[in-house]
């Protein structure tokens, strides 16, 4: 099986080369890596021409889906997998993702991923494969990275083109569907790093959060589950719960 890996870019020249070795570094070696870039401003391009096994492009776009769009309809592999500019494999992912699919009959396979901070902190992100808890958007339980993930390419062309307007949760977006409709399988492995940084999308948590909840909405009014608004109300009414036993033992502590 071939993997097709797709890198969308811009103004990335800091950190794309670590992105570049990190799939060169790989032990399985059918596979492509293309990068569309948003015409970058830097060097980014000149580490591109430093590289002759990529295929790239670099124009203007309407953003992140745009160019993982793009760089989906150049793509020829059996299997997807998307790696953000910033961000990289570990060195034995694929081999462990191919293994995965050939001795099991899924649609995608997940990983656990490697999260780094700016302060030196890392942690190790467990997602889950079960749609009733991804539902729940935060605290976030689905796959935090895309480099965490690989699907089969029949998935992406169900599913359909990443939406343009949203520029923070397309991610989640398509997880959703994915879990919804199609076999996810588990498997024990880091699969890659997700580095978080400032300018990290995911940093900004307020508007990250309000995407989320957004895209979420979205997909409720689109399955039309019953199910789903059950799970998400249990949710609620714990919280809520949760919250008012606190309450209650802060006034029982101020009565004594």
């Amino acid at each position: 099986m071939k993997i097709s890996v797709l890198t969308p870019s811009y103004n990335s020249g800091k950190y794309i080369e670590r992105a570049i070795n990190s799939v060169l570094k790989q032990g399985y070696f059918n596979w492509e890596h293309i990068i569309v870039d948003g015409q970058s401003k830097d060097n980014t391009t000149d580490i591109f021409r430093k590289h002759p096994h990529l295929k790239w492009l670099s124009e203007p776009d309407r953003g992140q889906s745009d160019a993982m769009n793009k760089a989906f309809r150049m793509s020829s592999g059996d299997i997807i997998v998307y790696l953000n500019a910033d961000d990289e494999f570990k060195d034995h992912a694929f081999e462990e993702v191919i293994d995965a699919f050939n001795q099991v009959n899924v649609d995608m396979v997940v990983g656990q991923l490697e999260m780094t901070f700016s302060n030196g902190f890392s942690k190790i992100k467990k997602p889950s494969v079960r749609i009733d808890e991804i539902i729940n958007y935060w605290p976030c339980r689905f796959p935090g990275n895309p480099v965490s993930y690989f699907y089969k390419r029949s998935l992406q062309e169900k599913i359909g083109d990443f939406p343009l307007n949203n520029h923070y949760s397309m991610d989640y977006w398509f997880l959703l569907r994915a879990y919804h409709s199609y076999r996810v399988y588990k498997i024990d492995e880091v699969l890659g790093t997700f580095h978080v940084t400032e300018s990290s999308k995911s940093a900004d948590v307020d508007r990250g959060k309000k995407s989320l909840k957004k895209t979420r909405n979205e997909f409720l009014i689109e399955a039309k589950n019953v199910r789903f608004i059950l799970v998400i109300v249990k949710n609620n009414l714990l919280k809520l719960i949760r919250k008012f036993r606190w309450l209650f033992s802060i006034k029982k502590f101020f009565a004594r």
